[in-house]
């Protein structure tokens, strides 16, 4: 499968699901022309006073942001070929580590304690299961003594998955749990 296919039909997939209950749902790896061209772009962590090429830190998949502002509730990566804890630790502390988030270069996506960075890589047998758990943990603590302001992001979602149907599942699900810990009135 080319990469960032997968991506892109999650993000479908994340729009229907959310647009409806008032979420627009912003993504790398779209196709123009069949996709909104308001919705595909990059989503980068970056570092610094200037955005430009020199300061960007990491890309990510997918943001689902309320719908007419720049809130953030879910940060999302998707791994569609490894479950490395070098990738997965440098797609966590990448983010964790920069002082904004941007959206195809100029949209300031807000994170703070009601943003899930949600990290899923793809694994064909639970062989990866331990190291995911330390690694949770490990980031855990490692973004409590972080002052940049993306480690303001409240929690961290590492996780794998195996097949299409269990990382829809898996990304329903965690962006679910985002949303009714952080939009109760």
């Amino acid at each position: 499968m080319k990469h960032g296919i997968l991506t892109a039909r999650m993000a479908n997939v994340l729009s229907q699901e959310f647009k409806a209950q008032g979420f627009d749902v912003l993504f790398d790896h779209g196709k123009k022309g069949a996709d909104t061209t308001d919705k595909i772009g990059r989503i980068v962590s970056w570092f610094g006073t200037e955005y430009k090429r020199d300061t960007l830190l990491a890309f990510l998949d997918i943001a689902v942001v309320l719908c007419g502002s720049g809130k953030t509730f879910a940060l999302i990566e998707i791994e569609e070929t490894t479950a490395k804890p070098k990738v997965l630790l440098g797609d966590v502390l990448t983010t964790l580590i920069g002082g904004g988030i941007k959206f195809q270069g100029k949209r300031d996506l807000q994170v703070g304690q009601w943003t899930t960075l949600i990290v899923l890589a793809h694994s064909r047998t639970q062989s990866h299961q331990a190291q995911v758990n330390f690694l949770k943990k490990q980031t855990k603590h490692l973004k409590s003594v972080l002052s940049t302001p993306n480690a303001s992001i409240g929690q961290i979602v590492i996780d794998t998955f195996r097949c299409e149907s269990e990382l829809e599942n898996k990304l329903k699900q965690h962006i679910k749990n985002s949303l009714s810990q952080n939009t109760r009135p």
